[in-house]
């Protein structure tokens, strides 16, 4: 499944995968693999950015070089972008991407919140940032942001399939890791790792059916 938005995220990973970038009729968009369905997308009206040929050539050259790994040549390019549309949230996103694949957390973070700033309530920029919260060490906002996603989309499958890894791998709490795990089974039956963790888990609490 995909979701595509003006102005929203590109870089949701199931742990995992770059998504893809369209550049349409002089906006920016994003689609992201695994993002919340049509129904569950009701964001804020975009912030609409005006793209010249030069920011789109920029954008354009940074997306084939971070797509080739080439994240320093990325990064520099994908700057220039957010500085030309600082109110865009795709470049930001894509910028805090390439930050997080060379280990600049620091700035990951810094760029998911200029995002935020242009769409607060973005689902996978949130999401993105509750997963660099993970990362650092900081569970406890980790989780208040994952709650705070699912009170806005409570169907956001990936929010609970990474709610459920939080409480179960770092804060223990398998009630919630439970409940989270079982609902993204529920949504993706075809997911067998979350099966296998969910009877794990179960053994682990005894709560064995």
């Amino acid at each position: 499944m995909k979701y595509c938005h003006p102005l929203s995220s590109s870089v949701l990973k199931a742990h995992g995968t770059t998504s893809l970038i369209l550049l349409t009729a002089g906006l920016l968009y994003a689609c992201a693999a695994e993002a919340p369905r049509k129904e569950e997308s009701a964001l804020n009206k975009p912030v609409v950015a005006v793209i010249t040929p030069e920011v789109r050539a920029d954008f354009d050259a940074a997306m084939s070089h971070i797509k080739a790994e080439e994240y320093d040549a990325g990064i520099e390019l994908l700057t220039k972008v957010v500085n030309a549309v600082p109110n865009a949230a795709v470049p930001n996103l894509d910028l805090a991407f390439a930050y997080k694949k060379t280990g600049k957390m620091k700035q990951a973070e810094e760029s998911l919140l200029q995002a935020l700033t242009a769409e607060p309530d973005n689902p996978v920029a949130n999401n993105e940032l509750a997963l660099l919260y993970r990362k650092t060490g900081r569970f406890v906002q980790a989780r208040q942001l994952y709650e705070k996603i699912l009170d806005k989309y409570p169907n956001y499958r990936m929010v609970h399939k990474n709610l459920g890894i939080l409480c179960d791998l770092y804060m223990k709490d398998y009630g919630c890791a439970l409940k989270h795990y079982e609902f993204y089974s529920s949504q993706v039956q075809d997911d067998k790792a979350v099966k296998i963790w969910i009877a794990d888990l179960k053994k682990r609490s005894g709560k064995q059916e």
